[in-house]
């Protein structure tokens, strides 16, 4: 897994298989980087500000949440999108508090995760 910051595109989730499929559907298109963890995330934002990160609500340690607030706090202007299968609707309310670009469930939409992508940094 990769975690030096390679360019506009962040993706925090703990699943690797979920981490592959952001690899196979936006790699080719774009400068995506990878990590598993909330903390391992911390680490690159506090030196880099990817236009977009995919963000995995729950994980081990630092959860999605979590980073979600710490980068509020931070007021970074990073667009943050959902990526989850827990129910939507108390966890969107929470996101949308802090300001999230989109909510996506899992399993995911090749073409939503396109169509986002390409909304969000263009």
């Amino acid at each position: 897994m990769n975690r030096s910051f390679e360019g506009a595109i962040l993706v925090v989730d703990d699943d690797q298989g979920i981490l592959d499929s952001f690899d196979a559907m936006l790699g080719d298109d774009y400068p995506v980087t990878m990590v598993s963890s909330g903390n391992q995330a911390v680490e690159l934002l506090r030196e880099h500000s990817p236009q977009l990160l995919f963000l995995d609500i729950k994980m081990p340690g630092m959860n999605g949440m979590d980073l979600l607030k710490w980068m509020h706090d931070r007021a970074m202007a990073t667009k943050v999108v959902i990526v989850t299968a827990l129910p939507q609707d108390d966890y969107e309310q929470m996101a949308r508090k802090f300001g999230v670009y989109r909510y996506l469930r899992k399993p995911l939409d090749l073409d939503e995760v396109e169509d986002v992508t390409r909304r969000a940094l263009h």
